[in-house]
């Protein structure tokens, strides 16, 4: 199969080709027609399986498809973490290189000096944390209000993380008629019963990774939030395969090393670099 037997226009396939995609992984060709007929998603796949380009190349055409003339942000995606905002944003910058569409990604952890000053151009997509998005709409930097369509990705981090109220807050800004796209690592009860709540006769697609071949990782720091190194490294066992994960730790990183090792059940080898 291929991008183009997905009916994604050329500037799409073009940019993605160029980008080194070859064709369509499971997620992508399981889930591309329905968002393109304006489908609700709830979509299960691990880190690996193409979900975001699964989201990202759809709303892109729908997007270039039905482009008024306009100044409010008609796609929003929320992300759990400030990593995965930019992941998610240089992703559409790559996909959308040939398509007259803006996007932009605001997150926690830095000043918002430059976002500010990016929210005041046209933004068609934005990519958000909560906690951040929150901030600036609660200020008014931030109109929801023109919302066609709603992503919610790695939504079971998100509410292990403890984003539920603030994402339930987010809804009640946004329109209730809007194309919902929830995407998930894992969907357990809770995390189902979640989404349905906010989508409209959704498809359902869970799928596996697309490879068994397996990757070294290295972090240069250690996440704050243990599950956090779960999802950075978890390409280094696929499908059963080996790799090797390796985190650089400082002395105030000593706390977070700790929770990790709790939360995987074993203690990681941990050496010393001589000055």
């Amino acid at each position: 199969m291929s991008f183009k037997s997905l009916h994604l226009i050329n500037p799409i396939i073009r940019a993605v080709t160029e980008a080194g995609y070859s064709k369509p992984t499971e997620i992508q060709y399981s889930v591309i027609p329905h968002i393109l007929a304006g489908k609700d998603i709830i979509g299960c796949g691990q880190t690996g399986t193409g979900k975001t380009a699964a989201f990202a190349m759809p709303i892109l055409q729908l997007l270039k498809k039905y482009t008024p003339d306009h100044n409010e942000i008609r796609t929003l995606i929320l992300t759990p973490t400030r990593e995965l905002a930019i992941q998610i944003e240089e992703n559409l910058r790559i996909y959308s290189k040939y398509l007259p569409l803006s996007q932009l990604s605001v997150y926690g952890g830095v000043s918002t000096g430059s976002q500010l000053a990016a929210l005041r151009k046209r933004v068609d997509i934005l990519v958000a944390t909560p906690g951040r998005l929150l901030d600036l709409a609660g200020q008014r930097h931030i109109d929801l209000s023109k919302i066609e369509v709603l992503v919610l990705d790695e939504a079971d981090r998100m509410l292990d993380m403890g984003f539920i109220n603030d994402v339930n807050k987010i809804l009640r800004m946004i329109p209730q008629k809007r194309q919902t796209l929830f995407f998930s690592a894992t969907m357990p009860v809770d995390i189902r019963k979640f989404a349905k709540t906010m989508l409209q006769n959704p498809v359902e697609v869970t799928v596996h990774p697309v490879s068994a071949k397996s990757v070294d990782a290295v972090n240069d720091e250690l996440p704050d939030v243990p599950k956090s190194y779960i999802h950075r490294n978890s390409r280094t066992g696929r499908a059963g395969a080996e790799g090797r994960a390796i985190a650089l730790c400082n002395a105030e990183e000593q706390v977070d090393l700790k929770n990790i090792q709790k939360l995987i059940g074993f203690t990681m080898p941990v050496g010393q670099f001589q000055k």
